[in-house]
């Protein structure tokens, strides 16, 4: 008899709308996956999503025109101009890096929610206490370092994390949570870990308002 995946909802959202303009991609992740993991840990895998996202808002039409300069009053009359990254970056200047985070109030993002394909060593399901702890290890590292020791001694960023992307500016943003686990087939190295993890993220981001003004633009998804 083959073990069928096991689909836990750990949170929901009944105010989401999703017949409205929404933004939706996968974040994905292959390593070690530790239950209450370390600042090391955690930040080593804050780096991996940090080259995902960097290349997201490459591509993304809609966060692409946030390289654009976007005037207020205050920068005109001081006649400098600055675009939305430049701005987040600026904003989230702390611990000697520039994060730019992608659900943050400052984008008027009003609902992210998590569709998690948890693949893992044994039959799915497994011990509750033990994904949960898993998960708060990933939700760690989906969000910005609150404090210089998250930074696992990480202290500076490399010249590739200047800005430093990253999904959450907390992870109080995430209102909608499911995790899917199912048995991992195949090792992530040459041997089998019990850590062993291949995550697939699926992401879905709904703007706040439709608004322009000189200072916030929201994220129109169009």
């Amino acid at each position: 008899m083959v073990s069928q995946p096991s689909r836990i909802i750990l949170r929901d959202d009944p105010y989401h709308d999703p017949s409205e303009d929404t933004m939706q991609f996968r974040l994905t992740y292959e390593g070690p996956l530790l239950s209450n993991g370390h600042s090391r840990h955690k930040h080593e895998i804050r780096k991996h999503f940090h080259i995902q996202l960097k290349k997201l808002w490459e591509v993304t039409n809609s966060l692409k025109e946030m390289r654009n300069p976007v005037l207020d009053l205050i920068e005109v009359n001081r006649g400098q101009d600055r675009s939305r990254i430049e701005w987040l970056a600026e904003r989230f200047d702390r611990l000697n890096h520039n994060f730019v985070p992608l659900v943050t109030d400052d984008l008027e993002v009003s609902f992210c929610g998590l569709n998690i394909l948890y693949l893992r060593p044994g039959p799915p399901g497994g011990v509750r206490a033990d994904i949960d702890n898993r998960m708060k290890t990933l939700f760690d590292a989906l969000r910005m370092p609150s404090g210089k020791e998250e930074l696992g001694e990480y202290n500076f960023p490399t010249e590739d994390e200047k800005p430093f992307y990253c999904l959450l500016q907390d992870d109080k943003f995430i209102t909608q949570l499911s995790v899917e686990t199912d048995t991992l087939l195949e090792p992530i190295g040459t041997l089998w870990d019990e850590n062993d993890a291949r995550l697939i993220i699926g992401v879905n981001l709904q703007p706040r308002v439709y608004r322009l003004d000189l200072r916030f633009r929201s994220m129109n998804f169009v």
